[in-house]
């Protein structure tokens, strides 16, 4: 049987409270559902972009700030980069390089027992140049040789140095065979660096 408007006024006063709050529980439930719970998802989800947008911001405007700074360090490591490379000698200077170190041993008053390079170890962008040494003479004249060799303008580096033999000669000077190796290196270009490029051209 339908209510009618008429029928509200015999209803009690408590019913009627009753009625009302009734009704605004179903008004605010219906808003939620219907709209706040979806507003309230899409503006965590916003909120969430905000932050994460303002976080990249501070991290723009920081690296602007230190742009400068930035840039002059690049430079001074392509300085630093240019130089490294300019003590790498290429595959043409290499037999004067080697001729230069032992010339160098000869003026230490070394005498040269076997002057061997080995073959190349090629590494990322350069290759390195082993060679085989023994060579006779005093301690003094061996640590002026390494001397003379650290100061070179090209990179070598002695390693594995081994002293055998020792023998006593006039002056208070004893005589000793000294083995060790010479490690000389060379630049890369980038096909010579790249991986397999010395099976291009080659037929199958």
């Amino acid at each position: 049987m339908a209510l009618k408007l008429g029928d509200l006024s015999k209803v009690p006063p408590r019913q009627k409270i009753l009625l009302a709050v009734l009704f605004c529980g179903l008004v605010v439930t219906g808003y939620y559902y219907l709209y706040y719970r979806e507003a309230s998802q899409r503006i965590g989800a916003m909120e969430t972009e905000l932050a994460g947008l303002q976080s990249k911001i501070r991290e723009q405007q920081a690296i602007a700030g230190n742009l400068r700074s930035f840039q002059e360090e690049v430079r001074r490591l392509e300085a630093q980069l240019s130089l490294l490379l300019e003590q790498l000698p290429n595959s043409a200077e290499i037999p004067s390089l080697l001729k230069s170190v032992s010339d160098l041993g000869k003026e230490s008053g070394l005498e040269f027992l076997r002057f061997a390079p080995s073959g190349e170890v090629k590494k990322d962008f350069y290759a390195e140049i082993p060679v085989s040494i023994a060579v006779n003479g005093d301690y003094h004249s061996f640590a002026l040789f390494s001397d003379k060799v650290a100061h070179y303008p090209r990179i070598v580096n002695l390693s594995n140095i081994v002293f055998s033999s020792p023998k006593p000669s006039g002056d208070n000077l004893v005589l000793v065979t000294v083995n060790c190796t010479a490690t000389t290196y060379r630049f890369l270009d980038q096909q010579a660096a790249a991986p397999g490029a010395g099976d291009k051209g080659k037929k199958k």
